[in-house]
């Protein structure tokens, strides 16, 4: 995993301790660098209680950071990767089990064992370039959900060469987990931000939490929302991204149509350069494990749930799937949905809440 800067703004995360009269609760924060990106959990209650549940917060996300990192030599996911050792640690074999159920109810969209073409396209390190169509055609016979065998405390593989990666769920576990600590330390109230994906715990003080979604293509958000125990999650294509030349013109540089093409870049200048040329197009981590090359049309897509384990799959769902996907969660039930699409345009499921129009039940 890489670093990203925060995708979805924590609005009320920016805003300073509130001051309240003596003795009374009050908003306490933190913030780490951590799990390659931001952390921030704030609060609200009492300094000594709130601190000491914040602390255990943080050493349990370490610990999961650890454990689900499958570049890390030490993790379980590392050994069953590069040594074919089966999953056995529990909370990694359930956390694999909510995956593979997510891949099932969207045909595959959301898919761990995507693993092989995210190190193809170079996005675990600093050069990311487009592949040849034989070197992804190659690494698609190694993708597939259906590959892992899922049993009762143990997953294995099918064909030696399946990886996996649980980048992609695995900080909705962090959120659900972070929040299970603050719970078993007495605290009722409070916001969990790990660089941009959100959970909210109760409320703060009178009023929901208040969660605005990022612009994808500038300042500001896009839209907010107040939410109660819920998950605010956003998969989006402005973080770990290259510019490159078009699929079609790649097409035909290789097949020998484009004269003298054939020594052109793959990988257009770095992405802050500002030296790309007008046709590029813009090349981002998420991977569609049907195609194996990025998905287009979705510059951010964000849900909000109850459940902080799963909203992270469903969010890449969305990237990849678009407005298609919009009939499955709602057929799914407990998911809304806001997408922002290529051309800038706001697409909001029908349960979404207007700009303004905060929800201050529970249920939001």
């Amino acid at each position: 995993m890489t670093a990203r800067r925060l995708f979805v703004l924590a609005l009320a995360a920016v805003l300073p301790a509130v001051s309240c009269r003596s003795g009374a609760p009050a908003v306490r924060k933190q913030t780490r660098l951590m799990m390659d990106t931001y952390v921030t959990i704030q609060a609200l209650g009492h300094a000594p209680v709130v601190d000491r549940a914040i602390e255990a917060a943080f050493v349990r996300l370490e610990d999961i950071n650890r454990k689900f990192n499958h570049l890390d030599t030490t993790s379980p996911l590392y050994a069953f990767n590069t040594r074919n050792e089966p999953l056995t640690d529990t909370e990694v074999v359930e956390v694999v089990r909510a995956a593979v159920a997510v891949s099932e109810v969207s045909g595959g969209a959301f898919d761990i064992t995507v693993r092989p073409l995210v190190e193809l396209w170079g996005f675990y390190g600093d050069h990311p370039s487009v592949p040849s169509q034989r070197a992804i055609d190659s690494c698609l016979k190694m993708v597939g959900y259906r590959n892992l065998v899922v049993e009762p405390g143990r997953v294995t593989k099918r064909r030696p060469d399946v990886t996996i990666d649980l980048g992609g769920i695995a900080k909705g576990y962090a959120l659900d987990e972070a929040a299970r600590v603050l719970r078993a330390g007495g605290i009722e109230n409070a916001l969990i931000d790990l660089g941009g994906d959100v959970y909210a715990m109760g409320r703060k003080g009178n009023q929901n939490w208040k969660v605005g979604v990022r612009n994808p293509r500038g300042e500001g958000v896009v839209a907010v929302v107040a939410v109660s125990n819920m998950a605010v999650v956003t998969s989006g294509d402005y973080e770990r991204y290259f510019f490159g030349p078009p699929r079609d013109t790649i097409r035909n540089r290789r097949t020998g149509t484009v004269p003298g093409a054939e020594s052109a870049a793959i990988r257009y200048s770095p992405r802050d350069s500002g030296h790309v040329p007008r046709d590029s197009v813009r090349y981002c981590h998420i991977i569609d494990p049907a195609t194996g090359w990025p998905p287009r049309g979705m510059t951010s897509t964000t849900v909000v749930m109850r459940d902080p384990l799963t909203a992270q799959g469903w969010s890449k769902v969305l990237f990849i799937r678009g407005t298609d996907a919009l009939p499955l969660i709602k057929q799914t039930g407990g998911i809304e949905a806001l997408l922002v699409t290529d051309k800038q345009e706001v697409i909001r499921s029908a349960g979404w809440p207007r700009d303004g129009e905060y929800r201050e039940r529970g249920e939001w």
